[in-house]
């Protein structure tokens, strides 16, 4: 599933191409929204903003298309004249003078009245957007000392939108790593200078992977590691995708867990368990 920083990513490149262009026409296919084809066809679209994993983009005529990727969802933009040989879905298409901008595959795709995008109830649901300039480093510490999450598994919260919206899978795995927190670890036995390295790291971390493209190591962590032959998904980052290859940081390998059926990967000797906290339940497998 796409994170903060690939919608993010995906939310500017669509606007490059149709903030202050003429939409010729948008055409939608999908059913539940197909009903607003003759209004958004009349349509420009005003701006294309982010929270955490979902997308919206506001029209001209008072109304905003809320979009979520979930698994499947994807944008693209192409010329006009390329074309699309795959067997996703189209949900809805904009077509400017030069290029097309698709929405495929997508099942929560929703149209609303601008004014009232902070009532859809996933956007009530969300904590601070990661990407956000006021998300920063202090409010995450804060949230992380809260009692609402304070008790929680580093590994469940690291996913939960309504502690910090936008992150994923590989950030979890990766800032837990690097802030050396083990994935059953509660924020309330650790130190509060260990909470401030998990509050920087889940900051500086979603700001790299945005500015580089899903990119959590330094540049030369992943050059080393490219150069060594090791597959993009591994190089790019520290422990995501480098189950049994060596740590960055220690050499140990890197081993990969279930939490909630969602993979993780982690260090067993950088991510000492804290105090009671047990790994049991969390089946380590290969692949």
């Amino acid at each position: 599933m796409p994170e903060g920083p690939e919608i993010r990513r995906a939310a500017d490149r669509i606007s490059k191409k149709l903030i202050g262009n003429q939409v010729e026409s948008v055409n939608i296919i999908y059913p539940p929204i197909v009903e607003y084809q003759e209004i958004l066809g009349k349509s420009q679209v005003e701006s294309i903003t982010t929270r955490g994993k979902a997308m919206l983009t506001r029209f001209d005529c008072g109304l905003s298309m809320y979009s979520h990727n979930q698994l499947y969802g994807r944008w693209t933009v192409n010329r006009r004249s390329t074309e699309m040989k795959w067997n996703r879905s189209l949900r809805i298409e904009f077509l400017t003078q030069k290029y097309a901008i698709r929405l495929w595959s997508a099942t929560d795709v929703e149209i609303i009245p601008t004014i009232e995008e902070e009532n859809h109830p996933f956007i009530t649901k969300l904590g601070p957007d990661i990407l956000d300039d006021s998300c920063t480093p202090s409010v995450i510490f804060e949230r992380l000392k809260s009692k609402k999450f304070r008790n929680r598994n580093a590994a469940s919260l690291m996913l939960d939108q309504s502690f910090i919206a936008g992150l994923g899978n590989y950030l979890r795995s990766e800032i837990l790593h690097q802030s050396g927190i083990h994935p059953s670890t509660k924020p309330r036995n650790l130190s509060d200078d260990k909470l401030q390295r998990w509050a920087e790291k889940t900051k500086s971390l979603s700001e790299l992977s945005y500015e580089t493209g899903g990119f959590t190591v330094p540049e030369g962590v992943a050059m080393a590691g490219k150069e060594r032959g090791e597959p993009r998904r591994s190089h790019r980052h520290s422990a995501f995708c480098r189950n049994e290859l060596p740590c960055h940081y220690c050499g140990t390998e890197v081993v990969r867990i279930r939490v909630a059926n969602r993979r993780l990967d982690f260090c067993p000797e950088c991510q000492k368990i804290s105090n009671s906290n047990s790994i049991r339940g969390y089946p380590m497998i290969r692949g």
